[in-house]
């Protein structure tokens, strides 16, 4: 029986270790609401704060890697923030990255209007039917 319980165990954490392996080169860009930003989340993920300012978190280590807080700057697209490494070069030769967490406000309840062209041939569309 004791046996069977050491067997069992080594299993289990040869089983952790390898789905953690594949959580750290696969991370999983959670979506979370922009105002859970400072709710203690480092922690809740199993991640360390290694570097913070007065608004939160700017780095933090997870399953073995650095991620760095980034934010954009185009306010078209919500206010959002999230944490990202890089991943090297894509095939195109840009830089590539990863995102571990992402905080966002709720999509925007506005879209941009349909360009003149798009009208038309939605129109043209529409009485082909």
């Amino acid at each position: 029986m004791q046996d069977n319980t050491a067997d069992l165990a080594r299993a289990l954490k040869q089983i952790e270790v390898a789905t953690m392996a594949i959580a750290a080169a696969n991370p999983p860009n959670w979506k979370r609401p922009l105002d859970a930003y400072k709710n203690g989340w480092v922690a809740a993920i199993g991640a360390i704060e290694v570097a913070h300012d007065d608004h939160g978190p700017t780095v933090i280590w997870w399953m073995g890697h650095h991620y760095t807080r980034r934010s954009g700057s185009n306010p078209k697209f919500g206010a959002a923030i999230w944490f990202s490494r890089s991943a090297g070069k894509g095939e195109d030769g840009e830089a590539a990255y990863l995102r571990l967490i992402t905080f966002a406000d709720g999509p925007a309840l506005t879209a941009e209007p349909l360009p003149d062209y798009v009208v038309k041939a939605l129109d043209r569309s529409n009485q082909k039917r």
